[in-house]
């Protein structure tokens, strides 16, 4: 009998785990071009930093060096920093039809998961340019990007020199915990817990309608010191469904994770026969649209947390596989809820 135990748990194990191998090999093969280049098709085939932090993560997290090491050197030939030592979120094709740097300005959450990633990855090889590169990147992070404001330490999205004066956008996905927590034990520096402390503070005053969801966009006034939906970004959709799985990969306490996740937790009690979508938190309206694996892969996540019934998720899940083989972020978010 134990042996029969045994060999179904060991069966169920390796099936995890060639369930990952296989995701990977196609990212590898969809997105993750021969010379390293991480490819966004579903957005004119660019490359950004969110991507190459993700890849780079990604490699790292399935063992694979050989793939980690071509995005690094793609990255280095091919990203270029801006002034504040950052690198520039977007490369692709040009007017002129020619390849390169398409925007300067640095985007906060790739250049976390790069970090990140960077750092992970010398601790299990000891190759130095990577913990340089990474201490480099930290420095200018916490130079340029983090911001103080009424007792709140804030993240911003990009550059603080080009925050707006008197209204900050903010992208409560960016919120990225489990960074903040390793940063906070790597470098010492009190600001990531600040970080960590404030953010928990920010998913609470970013909830908006009757469903209190965090929205992809947010706004906090330095006037009135408060948040308020972004006129243009005020769903909870293609960025917000980061947040419960950020939530739930950190290290926060249980407390802090069930109080975080209320919102989502019913709202996937909701979805009784179909998986829900994206959320105009200021019309309260809820779309029917089937969503990405990605999506799907996240609800998974949480009804997993709770010990939920998976069934819906899971079949969903299949269908929309095979439908999303070219979408690179949906793709990027399903490895990151199963990683």
């Amino acid at each position: 009998m134990k042996f029969l135990v045994s060999l179904i748990l060991l069966s169920s194990l390796l099936f995890s785990y060639t369930n990952k191998a296989h995701i990977w090999k196609e990212y590898k093969r969809n997105f993750i071009q021969k010379d390293g280049r991480v490819v966004d098709f579903h957005n004119k085939g660019i490359t950004h930093t969110e991507g190459i932090g993700y890849g780079l993560y990604f490699a790292y997290k399935m063992g694979d060096d050989k793939t980690f090491r071509k995005i690094y050197k793609w990255g280095k030939r091919n990203i270029k920093k801006n002034n504040h030592g950052l690198p520039g979120w977007k490369w692709g094709k040009g007017k002129r039809n020619s390849w390169g740097m398409m925007d300067y300005n640095s985007a906060s959450d790739a250049n976390l998961w790069i970090v990140y990633s960077l750092l992970l990855m010398y601790n299990q090889t000891g190759y130095i340019p990577y913990k340089n590169d990474a201490d480099k990147m930290i420095d200018a992070i916490k130079a340029n990007h983090i911001v103080k404001h009424n007792g709140l330490t804030i993240l911003l999205p990009w550059e603080k020199n080009i925050a707006e004066e008197y209204e900050w956008n903010i992208n409560p996905s960016y919120l990225i915990f489990e960074i903040f927590e390793y940063l906070a034990e790597y470098d010492g520096d009190k600001v990531w817990n600040d970080l960590i402390k404030s953010s928990i503070i920010i998913l609470k005053k970013t909830r908006f309608s009757s469903l209190e969801l965090n929205p992809d966009w947010s706004l906090y006034s330095l006037d009135t010191k408060k948040f308020s939906l972004h006129p243009k970004n005020k769903n909870f959709g293609y960025d917000a469904i980061r947040i419960p799985l950020n939530i739930i990969r950190s290290e926060l306490s249980a407390r802090d994770k069930r109080a975080l996740l209320k919102p989502y937790k019913e709202y996937i009690q909701m979805m009784k026969n179909h998986a829900l979508g994206v959320v105009d938190l200021k019309k309260g309206i809820i779309s029917l649209y089937d969503m990405s694996c990605a999506h799907t892969a996240v609800y998974m996540r949480i009804a997993e947390f709770y010990n939920y019934d998976t069934t819906l998720f899971r079949k969903r899940l299949n269908n929309r596989m095979k439908k999303n083989n070219e979408d690179y972020y949906a793709y990027s978010l399903y490895l990151l809820s199963i990683l």
